[in-house]
């Protein structure tokens, strides 16, 4: 079943239009797939974390060797190379093109998540939603990150609180590595606005994901800000 709400958008022409919004319970999710991955192989759920740390581990190898392959029944994934180049000789330049992962949903499973049922929830909206993301050295919203300088987050229901692991600030990159944001390093923590400073980041293009509890202690909940947010080379 998936819970999801209807949120406004911000439209540049000023209409009103509304986009639904999953909600997720992280911890939740993830023991349920290691429940449903024990079950499936016959093993105890120690052993399915093994599968799918073995999992996760070859498919970094083959894509750190610029390796394509596919999973049967999950999809296909592959590289690709992101930004424009200025000639048909012109070298790789990091600082606007982009090495990116693109997965492809085999057949078999888009049906399948096609299928879930949906359950629309109503009244108060359920966790947090990000609707910008501000680099406040150059004031450039939705679009870059400066390592050591402030970012803003605006949103709603956004404030970072409870006591679980997976509450906080993480920035994402390309591969899927997860770099979290110290505590100490979140100057401004509100229900619509979060002030905190970039860590320090290769150049690459990244996604935040803020978990929390704020207005749901039982459960995290998260939202992942795509962007891409891209952090230049000096």
């Amino acid at each position: 079943m998936i819970d999801y709400y209807l949120t406004q958008s911000k439209l540049a022409s000023g209409s009103t239009s509304y986009h639904a919004v999953v909600t997720h319970t992280e911890g939740v999710d993830q023991e349920n797939f290691i429940k449903m991955l024990s079950e499936v192989l016959n093993v105890n759920e120690g052993e399915a974390k093994l599968v799918i740390a073995g999992i996760g581990t070859a498919a970094r190898n083959l894509l750190s060797q610029g390796w394509a392959f596919k999973i049967e029944g999950i999809g296909s994934f592959s590289l690709t190379i992101t930004g424009s180049f200025p000639s048909p000789d012109a070298p790789f330049n990091p600082a606007v093109n982009k090495i990116a992962v693109r997965f492809l949903a085999d057949r078999e499973l888009a049906a399948a998540a096609g299928s879930a049922g949906l359950n629309r929830l109503h009244g108060v909206e359920h966790g947090p939603v990000i609707d910008s993301v501000e680099d406040k050295v150059s004031g450039a919203i939705d679009s870059k990150l400066t390592p050591g300088h402030g970012v803003q987050i605006s949103g709603k229901d956004i404030k970072i609180a409870g006591d679980d692991s997976t509450v906080g600030i993480h920035i994402i990159d390309g591969t899927g590595n997860v770099l979290s944001v110290p505590s100490g390093d979140i100057l401004e923590n509100g229900p619509t606005k979060i002030l905190f400073v970039c860590p320090a980041l290769s150049a690459g293009d990244y996604a935040i994901q803020l978990t929390t509890q704020y207005k749901d202690q039982a459960h995290p909940r998260s939202y992942i800000f795509n962007g891409p947010l891209t952090v230049s080379t000096p």
